[in-house]
């Protein structure tokens, strides 16, 4: 997905374990409005854990406006915030980046983080996100060192400003133009592994379990980060996934068990239209979000952690 300004709601505890052990946690996009939060979680009937908030890159300006704004929007909730920071703003570049000409950019947008909530033990930042797909201006295709020295640049700075924050490396699934593991930027750089994926039946197939088996065993798939992540001692975490087919209850079941049978922090429903039609709290897949209310909502959540 190319990400806009927005929210998405992510679990994550302040030393970065779930609620329950092999139950990772639940969170939902909703576009930047805490109202429609509060419609999901009536909807589903249970409470989501904790704020992520995706912030803006039309400028440097809003680069670092957003994070302010975002501030503002989402502490009268009183939850912890998971953030996606853009790695630069439009107009910047990956060999900029790698060059360290946006460590005083970086630096004030830690200053301004590192003051929200105190009383959380952590921070969990994700950037250079969908790295190993076309769309996003650090794109690693083709350039994976320029990539890992500027997510490394990033890490530093924040880092240089407090130590509570913890980063996340974010792939895109089953993106062939290159192989992930060759833009890793390390284990000191990576303390969660994510990967963003979406049933898109203009792609995949119409059959919901043939459609989940591609997405594990594909290349670069679920299969895949959950290998690469075990062999480096790595959670992971998947803070993108959505369906837009009224059909994908059998797909969203077998995600439930995927995401419970794993090391797997939290994972996050699109539930929007914005980009990717998968809005499920509209009525326009009535089967499949019967399908999630069940796996996910207040039973389902209670099953998984038995």
């Amino acid at each position: 997905m190319i990400l806009r300004a927005c929210v998405v709601v992510i679990f994550l505890l302040s030393v970065g374990r779930p609620s329950s052990a092999g139950t990772p946690a639940l969170s939902v996009y909703v576009g930047n409005s805490p109202s429609e939060l509060r419609r999901f979680e009536d909807w589903l009937g249970r409470p989501v854990d904790q704020i992520a908030a995706h912030t803006g890159r039309a400028n440097w300006t809003d680069w670092i406006s957003s994070i302010k704004w975002s501030i503002q929007l989402w502490s009268p909730l009183d939850k912890p915030i998971r953030w996606t920071i853009p790695m630069f703003a439009d107009g910047g570049s990956l060999s900029e980046a790698a060059a360290g000409k946006y460590q005083e950019r970086y630096e004030q947008a830690a200053r301004l983080l590192s003051q929200t909530r105190p009383s959380d033990a952590v921070i969990y930042i994700r950037t250079g996100e969908e790295f190993n797909g076309g769309w996003m201006p650090w794109s690693a295709t083709g350039r994976e060192q320029e990539f890992v020295t500027a997510y490394r640049h990033f890490v530093d700075a924040f880092r240089s400003v407090s130590n509570r924050f913890r980063f996340e490396w974010n792939a895109n699934i089953r993106e062939t133009r290159m192989n992930p593991a060759d833009a890793y930027p390390g284990d000191d750089y990576v303390d969660v592994m994510g990967m963003d994926f979406y049933y898109n039946t203009k792609w995949n197939p119409t059959d919901p379990i043939k459609a989940w088996d591609e997405m594990v065993s594909g290349q670069y798939g679920l299969q895949w980060l959950e290998d690469f992540a075990a062999r480096h001692h790595k959670p992971t975490a998947y803070p993108e996934w959505g369906v837009n087919f009224d059909g994908a209850g059998p797909y969203i079941e077998k995600a439930a068990q995927w995401f419970s049978g794993h090391n797997v922090l939290y994972q996050s429903l699109w539930n929007s239209n914005d980009d990717f039609p998968g809005k499920l709290t509209d009525n326009q897949y009535p089967n499949a979000a019967i399908a999630y209310i069940d796996s996910f909502g207040a039973k389902g959540s209670d099953s998984q952690r038995r």
